[in-house]
């Protein structure tokens, strides 16, 4: 079996989104122009202003992707959930 089939789908969902979120608001020839406004903003601002939020969705989706899938194999080798190992070690802080 490739190295390749072997990668999960939410990893590839993930690199996809974190790749538009990086690469698209680079593409700078797409945006450089005044026209159209929206309340009285041209263009190009609003544009940059609209892929600010739109990144930060995309990082947040790709995000959870990689947390259920990370648990989903942490579950699949018997290692337990994360969190609760989280809230254990905070638990047990608060202790001393």
């Amino acid at each position: 079996m490739s190295r390749l089939s072997a990668v999960r789908p939410a990893y590839w969902i993930s690199g996809v989104l974190l790749v538009v979120a990086v690469v698209v608001p680079l593409l700078v020839p797409t945006y450089a122009k005044p026209d159209p406004h929206l309340w009285g903003f041209p263009f190009f601002y609003w544009y940059q202003l609209m892929w600010v939020f739109l990144s930060a969705i995309l990082v947040s989706i790709s995000y959870r992707l990689l947390r259920a899938e990370e648990r989903r194999r942490r579950a699949a080798q018997g290692l337990g959930d994360p969190d609760a190992a989280d809230a254990d070690a905070s638990s047990k802080e608060g202790e001393q």
